[in-house]
C-alpha cells in the first residue's frame, strides 16, 4: 500500500524534480518505508512506499527487463501469483516477488486490457516509454483512489488532491455545483471533486494519454445483475460461505502484521470469524466506541464477537475532545470533505491498530452487495407513498411524521425520502444532507442558480445502469457513488493518514460477481436486510450480535453538538466569514442551527455537513494548506480492562 503521483507532457518536457519531490513530500504518510522517482523527457513518477508484499525488493518506481515500462502503483493483486503463472508461460521472466512487476509483465502482454486480469485494489499510472504514452487505472469500485488534472503543458495524476497541487498551474477554487451536489448527498461523485478543474477518474475506468489527445475516461467494468442466479437457501449459504472464505484468505496476503478494525455489525464480525478460523495464531482486532450516553457505542458487540473468535483484542473510546482535537488533521488528510462523522473514530483507531499491525481487513461493501440498509427494504413504501395525492400525502409527511420525536428519526428519513417521485431525487435523498425544497430554501444567491446539482450524480447513474429491478437499480447506485465516494474514501483517507493497509475481503471480484446475480429473495424480505449473510452470521457468530436492531458506526455528534461541540458549531457556521460567502440565506442557516441547539429536531447530520464543507473552504481555498499537527494516541484500553 502506497501513493504516487504521475506527470505527462505530450510535449515532450521533462518535468522539474521538485515538482515530484514536492507531490511525494505531501504524500509521505501514505508510504513511510521508502521513495522512488523517474524522471525523463515526457513522464515523471512520484512513489512512498508502505511495505509489505515482497518487502526487501518492492522498490518504485518499477519497470520491465530493458527499462522500456515504468509503473507507479498503489494497492494489493490478490491473484497476482496466477497471473504470474500464466505470464511466465508466455515467456516474461520476473525479477522481484511483487505483485507490481505483475502489473507490468501484464500491461506487456495484454495493453490496456490487462485490468481485467487483476483480483484486488489498485490504481496506477504506466509511463510506455517507446510509445510514448502513459496508462493510468482504477480498480473496479474505486477501493483505491486517483485524482488527475491539467498541468500546464501537461497532465498530473496521483492517489490525494494536495500531491496535485504540487505541480504548476494547479489552482485551487471551489467547484460552485460541487458545494450543491455536497451539501445534498455529503460527498462529491466521479468524476468530480470540489475543486474546479481536479477530477477523480471513476471507479472501473481507465486513462490512455498519447498524441496530444485529451483523455478521455474509458470504462472497462461494468456491474452485472443478469443472468439470475437461482438457488435455494441452504446452497446459497454454502456458497456465500465459501466466496467469502475465499476472500478473506487472499486478502491474508501479507509479509507485515495484519488484524482486523472490529465495529460489532455484522460484515465486520463475520470478516473476523473467518479469519480466525484462518490465522494459526489470534487475530488482532481494534474497535472504538464512545464516551455519550445513548444508542451510540458498539464496543459491547464487538467485545462479544472478540471473545467468541478468541482475539487479541483493542479498544479506544471517543470523546468530543478527541474529536476537536483531531479535526484539523481530518480536514488536512481528505483534501475534500467526506461529511461522514466517522471518519474520527476511525482516523483514531487505525491509529490504534498502527502500533502492533500494518493491516487491516474491514467490513465495507456488504450493504452495497446484500442490501443491508433499512431503504432497500422500506423503498417500495416510500415509492407508493411518493405516488399518492399530493394532498393526502403532503399533509401526512409535513404535519405528521416531520414532527414525531427524536427517537422516530428514521421514520423521518422514510419522509424526506417519500416527498419524491422522481427517482432520481428520492434514491439521493435517502442519505441527504439537504433535498428538495429545505434545500431550495438553504441556499443563497451564490448556489440557488445550481440546485439541480444535488441529484445530478444519481440521475446519470441511473440512466447507464444495467439494472432493471428497483432493488438493483439501488444497490447498482449505492454500489457506484455511496461506497467508492464516500465509504472507501473514507477508509482509504484515514488508514493511509495511520500508514495502515485497509483491505476490504467483501469487495472480492468473484463474490461481487456472484452477490451482484443472487435473488433478490436472498436479500431483503419483508422489512430485513442482509437476509443471506445474517444467516451466515448466525452460524458463526453470537446470535445477539446477529439479531438486533441496525446501529451502524453513529458517532454522538447530536449531544457534542448542544454541549462540547456547540461553541464550535455556532462561531463556524454563523461566523461572518461563513455568512459572507453568498452560500446560504443567513435566517434559513441560523434556524437549522438553533433548532439543534434548542433540541427541536435533530439537525445533526445536516450540521456536521455544513461544518465540515466550512472548515474546507478555510482550509483548502481561503488559504494555502498546511499539514495539521502531529497525532495525538488516546489512551488505549486492553480487552478485558476497565474502559
Amino acid at each position: 500500500m502506497c501513493g504516487f503521483a504521475a506527470f505527462y507532457d505530450p510535449t515532450g518536457a521533462t518535468p522539474e524534480p521538485a515538482w515530484l519531490a514536492a507531490a511525494a513530500r505531501s504524500i509521505r504518510h501514505r508510504g513511510p518505508d521508502d521513495e522512488g522517482f523517474l524522471c525523463e523527457p515526457g513522464a515523471g513518477l512520484a512513489f512512498r512506499r508502505l511495505a509489505i508484499v515482497d518487502v526487501s525488493a518492492g522498490h518504485q518506481p518499477l519497470s520491465n527487463e530493458d527499462g522500456t515500462v515504468w509503473i507507479a502503483y498503489n494497492g494489493e493483486i490478490y491473484n497476482h501469483a496466477a497471473v504470474r503463472r500464466e505470464l511466465e508461460a508466455h515467456g516474461h521472466r520476473y525479477r522481484t516477488h511483487s505483485d507490481t512487476e505483475t502489473i507490468v509483465h501484464a500491461y506487456e502482454q495484454w495493453g490496456e486490457d490487462c485490468v481485467r486480469r487483476f483480483d484486488g485494489m489498485f490504481a496506477f499510472a504506466i509511463w510506455d516509454r517507446p510509445r510514448r504514452r502513459m496508462f493510468v487505472a482504477r480498480d473496479r469500485v474505486g477501493i483505491k483512489p486517483l485524482y488527475w488534472t491539467r498541468a500546464r503543458s501537461g497532465w498530473a495524476f496521483g492517489s490525494e488532491i494536495k500531491a496535485l497541487l504540487a505541480f504548476p498551474g494547479v489552482e485551487r477554487r471551489p467547484r460552485i455545483e460541487g458545494v450543491v451536489e455536497h451539501l445534498t448527498l455529503r460527498y462529491t461523485a466521479a468524476p468530480h471533486t470540489l475543486f474546479e478543474g481536479i477530477e477523480k477518474l471513476p471507479p472501473g475506468h481507465s486513462l490512455l494519454l498519447e498524441d496530444g489527445r485529451a483523455p478521455v475516461p474509458k470504462r472497462w467494468w461494468r456491474p452485472a445483475y443478469e443472468p439470475r442466479i437461482t438457488m435455494d437457501e441452504d446452497t446459497a449459504l454454502a456458497e456465500v460461505e465459501t466466496r467469502l472464505t475465499d476472500s478473506v484468505r487472499s486478502h491474508l496476503m501479507s509479509e507485515v502484521p495484519l488484524g482486523a478494525l472490529l465495529s460489532g455489525g455484522v460484515d465486520s464480525s463475520l470478516v473476523v470469524a473467518i479469519m480466525s478460523k484462518l490465522l494459526d495464531q489470534p487475530a488482532q482486532t481494534f474497535s472504538v466506541g464512545f464516551d455519550a450516553p445513548g444508542p451510540y457505542s458498539e464496543l459491547p458487540f464487538a467485545r462479544a464477537v472478540a471473545e467468541h473468535c478468541h482475539t487479541d483484542h483493542h479498544e479506544i473510546v471517543v470523546g468530543a475532545g478527541d474529536l476537536l482535537r483531531e479535526l484539523p488533521q481530518l480536514v488536512w488528510h481528505q483534501d475534500e470533505p467526506v461529511s461522514e462523522p466517522a471518519a474520527i473514530p476511525t482516523f483514531l483507531v487505525t491509529q490504534l491498530a498502527r502500533q502492533t499491525v500494518t493491516v487491516v481487513l474491514t467490513g465495507e461493501g456488504g450493504d452495497e452487495l446484500f442490501a443491508g440498509y433499512p431503504k432497500h427494504a422500506v423503498e417500495p413504501w416510500a415509492r407508493r407513498l411518493a405516488h399518492l395525492p399530493a394532498f393526502v400525502r403532503d399533509p401526512l409527511l409535513d404535519h405528521g411524521v416531520d414532527r414525531l420525536p427524536f427517537r422516530f428519526r428514521k421514520l423521518q428519513v422514510v419522509g424526506r425520502s417519500a416527498r419524491f417521485r422522481d427517482e432520481a431525487e428520492r434514491l439521493s435523498a435517502w442519505f441527504a444532507g439537504f433535498a428538495g425544497t429545505e434545500r431550495d430554501a438553504l441556499l443563497g444567491p451564490a448556489l440557488r442558480p445550481h440546485g439541480g446539482a444535488g441529484a445530478e450524480p444519481f440521475r446519470r447513474a441511473l440512466a447507464d445502469s444495467a439494472a432493471r429491478e428497483t432493488l438493483d437499480r439501488m444497490l447498482d447506485a449505492d454500489l457506484r457513488l455511496w461506497l467508492p465516494d464516500d465509504l472507501l474514501m473514507k477508509m482509504d483517507k484515514m488508514s493511509m493518514a495511520a500508514s495502515v493497509e485497509a483491505r476490504v475481503p467483501l469487495l472480492d471480484n468473484p463474490l461481487i460477481d456472484w452477490a451482484m446475480r443472487v435473488e433478490p429473495r436472498h436479500k431483503v424480505r419483508g422489512l430485513e436486510g442482509k437476509v443471506l449473510l445474517k444467516r451466515l452470521a448466525r452460524k458463526l457468530l453470537p446470535r445477539e450480535v446477529v439479531d438486533r436492531p441496525k446501529v451502524g458506526f453513529t458517532v454522538p455528534l447530536a449531544p457534542w453538538f448542544r454541549a462540547e461541540l456547540r461553541e464550535l458549531l455556532a462561531d463556524t457556521l454563523l461566523s461572518p466569514t461563513c455568512l459572507g460567502r453568498g452560500w446560504y440565506e443567513p435566517a434559513a442557516l441560523r434556524r437549522i442551527v438553533e433548532d439543534h441547539l434548542a433540541g427541536r429536531r435533530d439537525r445533526s447530520r445536516e450540521l456536521w455537513t455544513l461544518l465540515t464543507l466550512e472548515l474546507w473552504h478555510r482550509a483548502w481555498i481561503d488559504r494555502v494548506p498546511e499539514r495539521a499537527t502531529a497525532w495525538t494516541p488516546p489512551a488505549r484500553v486492553e480487552a478485558g480492562a476497565a474502559s
